[in-house]
């Protein structure tokens, strides 16, 4: 099996391929190319990928380069995950937003839609190469939106996408959190999931054979029940708690509760809570401010380049390795969904959750709109799980943002600003509204130099 990792000078990916070596032989005889612009990084994770103890035994030939062209030619798996839009665009677009009265990320927002067109750019052109050279390869998006990328390339190109995305790994910690209070991970967990990514539902699911909407039930009949402590993310805490107790309403006032707690999704449900929750916290960036910010990233970037480069002089013995991804986060094997999609296609039968277009999968949808459900992946490929369903409950916002984002994908496929405007028109909170269109009008003007000219042309028909 031959797999190019595209971005491979990212810190995810050794993680990926000790988790793909380390149990499974689908990369033996193969070829792993890493292919970055920063040469010297891809390098550097290249040179640690061959000293890590697995992949010794996996009589797989691994390359680096930062031509896309020189390694693509038999791929069979085509990974994608790089950061979608500049800083300064990202750090304004999400305050333009807030400022207008809504809010922002890198995915299922309105900032979301327009970075999604600076990033699809790329993937589109990812996508041709792969028709080019490798036309039977699957394209793995990580890259944000993940479910604008799948529907975009499977519903204009003839390669096959799945967009991948950390909430897989995230319920399965939630899970713990919620129903036993261990902040630590599980894959004991058997969760059948349908929604859109970052907003998904849990429709039914076991742990270790146990009903866990009975579990949940259980641990919430306490009148003193609160969420647990987060000992291992300090920073990230209160948001995590926060989320663990909003789970906990839903449960209570609708039944299914959502498969990840990614902030951007829960706030389509809880939208005024936690917009507001955000603007007492909002401080005002200005492009001055901006820029020192973009030089202090790039100074800890560098000093986590020197800090990872430097273990290719260090004697990294079996203690090193054998530490899990809380103890050593850039060199312990990974429960990132990309490692499950390689094995899964290399030929070990795999569960998980991921965005493509529905294609019969998810009652009440059109085939081609694109839906992140649970599903089995294998060489054959995708195998949806039986009696997916929306709740009656969030179907109406979730056939809104879906249709939303599957058109995101056709306006960047066919560089159409009309197509692009009737996106925008389609996102379902605060639609259409004075202030609305002035946040568009603001984000074009952000994004400007970063998309294509012709969306420009988009303000024409709002």
């Amino acid at each position: 099996m031959n797999i190019v990792f595209i971005g491979g000078g990212s810190f995810r990916t050794l993680p990926i391929m000790r988790a793909v070596l380390a149990d499974s032989d689908v990369l033996r005889g193969g070829r792993v190319w890493l292919v970055d612009f920063n040469l010297e990084r891809a390098e550097t994770v290249g040179r640690l990928i061959m000293r890590t103890p697995e992949f010794a035994a996996s009589g797989c030939e691994l390359r680096w380069t930062n031509q896309i062209d020189q390694a693509l030619p038999g791929a069979d798996v085509v990974s994608v995950s790089f950061p979608v839009g500049s800083l300064a665009a990202c750090r304004l677009s999400e305050q333009a937003c807030l400022t207008h009265g809504l809010f922002g990320s890198d995915q299922l927002s309105v900032s979301g839609a327009f970075r999604a067109v600076t990033g699809g750019t790329i993937i589109w052109d990812i996508a041709q190469r792969m028709e080019k050279h490798c036309p039977q390869a699957w394209l793995v998006d990580f890259a944000n939106p993940v479910a604008v990328y799948s529907g975009m390339v499977n519903n204009h190109t003839t390669i096959k996408a799945l967009g991948v995305c950390g909430g897989f790994t995230n319920h399965r910690w939630d899970l713990m959190r919620l129903l036993f209070d261990k902040d630590e991970f599980s894959d004991e967990f058997n969760v059948v999931a349908a929604g859109i990514n970052h907003l998904s539902f849990i429709l039914r699911g076991t742990y270790r054979g146990e009903d866990i909407y009975k579990l949940l039930d259980a641990k919430l009949a306490d009148p003193n029940w609160e969420p647990c402590r987060i000992p291992h993310m300090p920073r990230g805490e209160p948001s995590i708690r926060h989320g663990l107790a909003k789970l906990a309403e839903l449960r209570r006032r609708f039944g299914p509760i959502i498969f990840s707690t990614e902030g951007d999704g829960m706030t389509h449900i809880f939208f005024e809570e936690m917009r507001n929750a955000t603007l007492k916290t909002a401080e005002t960036w200005d492009l001055p401010r901006i820029r020192t910010w973009e030089a202090e990233i790039a100074t800890a970037r560098r000093q986590q380049d020197s800090d990872f480069r430097a273990h290719l002089d260090r004697d990294l013995d079996a203690a090193f390795w054998a530490q899990d991804s809380l103890q050593n986060p850039w060199f312990a094997p990974s429960h990132d969904s990309t490692a499950l999609v390689i094995k899964a296609l290399g030929g070990q039968r795999q569960w998980l959750a991921a965005s493509f277009p529905n294609r019969g999968a998810v009652k009440g949808f059109p085939e081609r709109t694109v839906l992140e459900y649970s599903m089995h992946l294998d060489q054959d490929g995708i195998h949806p799980d039986p009696d997916l369903e929306v709740p009656d409950c969030y179907y109406g916002l979730i056939s809104a943002l879906a249709t939303h984002q599957t058109l995101l994908g056709d306006a960047i496929a066919t560089r159409d600003p009309k197509l692009f405007a009737a996106a925008l028109f389609t996102y379902p909170i605060q639609q259409n509204t004075r202030e609305t269109k002035a946040l568009w009008r603001e984000l074009l003007a952000i994004h400007a130099s970063e998309m294509p000219a012709k969306f420009q042309k988009a303000k024409e028909y709002f």
